[in-house]
């Protein structure tokens, strides 16, 4: 459970409005945290045999995790190098990686294996030094993350701590149901930090969110994350968010009873509730506008839309709220006032750990 504070200690909001307006701020964000921390990019299941592959952007970088012939799942960094072209898109299966605009074509292990025109053009060629750049890829319960920089701290240790706060949820045990990408004409820093502020669920939640009961809410801090859970409202009976679907059979009582929300730092958000486990990443575009990466696992047999309706309930609302704030960011005369003393302190300690990262050099 949270401490109650004292007056001294009640929390302030620490970043100013360029924070989620300014080109040169949003491009050390890009740079400083997003490059340089594992990133939520797809679901592990996708990309599992020889061939198979999924393609994202991480901190500006385009990057593609794709299986090898051997069998061995890896990341590059999705951009040729004669000139740089980015490759592939989307998600899909291929025999090589090839480039469109030369031809230049690669191994499954990023090694280059074709440069056409090769004895004349290029006769001097170093083929063994032009593979790919290689990129990080780690898989935590059936969910891929990667990161730019491949001498990045393992994933375990960037979640230390995280796996055990979440409760008896085992989200590789189930597969993904559904997804779906949402624009959101906000900047990311906003989504997030309504996700982790309790103040607003008793309002803006006030139908979609209203089984739950918010007096009870338990939430902090691990490390850099942040877990929460919330229980029930005694003998209400199933909550707005179940809808007749099979429940999730690992979760203890405690969670099929409750719903529990999470940060995985910078921008990984989860909700888990007695039918589903979403995942919805907020995925930096520019500084207003950001796309949620929305994915939901089930149990088999789960009504997917029924599922993806659900969590939309909710998140839609968060959407719409974020996108007036970042309209009111455009005036000079835009300021936040006092923070709630318990509800909205998960707020400042997100500010302060987005500024510590952009402190590094």
């Amino acid at each position: 459970m949270t401490p109650t504070a004292t007056a001294a200690e009640a929390p302030a909001f620490l970043l100013d409005r360029v924070a989620y307006t300014d080109a040169g701020w949003f491009g050390r964000e890009q740079a400083r945290l997003f490059a340089r921390t594992w990133a939520l990019v797809g679901d592990a299941r996708a990309v599992a045999e020889p061939g198979q592959y999924l393609t994202a952007t991480v901190g500006g970088v385009p990057l593609v995790v794709v299986v090898g012939e051997d069998g061995v799942r890896r990341a590059f960094h999705n951009m040729c190098r004669h000139r740089g072209m980015v490759m592939l898109a989307g998600a899909g299966a291929c025999r090589a990686i090839r480039c469109e605009y030369h031809a230049w074509r690669y191994g499954l292990d990023g090694s280059l294996r074709v440069v056409p025109q090769r004895a004349d053009q290029f006769p001097d060629l170093d083929i063994d030094g032009l593979g790919l750049l290689p990129a990080a890829v780690a898989e935590w319960e059936g969910l891929l993350f990667a990161c730019p920089d491949p001498a990045v701290a393992p994933l375990e240790a960037w979640m230390d701590g995280f796996a055990g706060a979440v409760g008896s949820v085992r989200p590789g045990l189930l597969p993904q149901v559904a997804a779906a990408d949402i624009p959101a004409a906000c900047n990311w820093k906003l989504f997030v930090e309504n996700h982790i502020d309790v103040y607003h669920l008793w309002y803006l939640h006030a139908l979609s969110l209203a089984d739950f009961e918010h007096r009870l809410f338990e939430h902090r801090a691990v490390g850099p994350h942040w877990v929460s859970y919330e229980p029930r409202r005694d003998g209400d009976g199933p909550t707005g968010l179940d809808g007749g679907n099979p429940p999730i059979a690992h979760l203890d009582e405690r969670d099929r009873n409750g719903l529990g929300a999470h940060l995985l730092f910078p921008n990984a958000t989860f909700a888990v509730s007695a039918e589903f486990v979403i995942t919805y990443a907020a995925v930096p575009v520019a500084p207003d506008r950001t796309r949620i990466e929305l994915r939901v696992r089930a149990e088999p047999g789960a009504d997917a839309e029924a599922l993806l309706a659900a969590a939309r309930s909710f998140i839609d609302e968060d959407i719409a709220a974020c996108e007036r704030i970042q309209a009111a960011l455009a005036s000079p005369w835009f300021s936040v006032g006092p923070l709630a003393r318990d509800h909205e302190a998960p707020i400042a300690a997100f500010q302060r750990n987005v500024m510590a990262a952009l402190d590094r050099p």
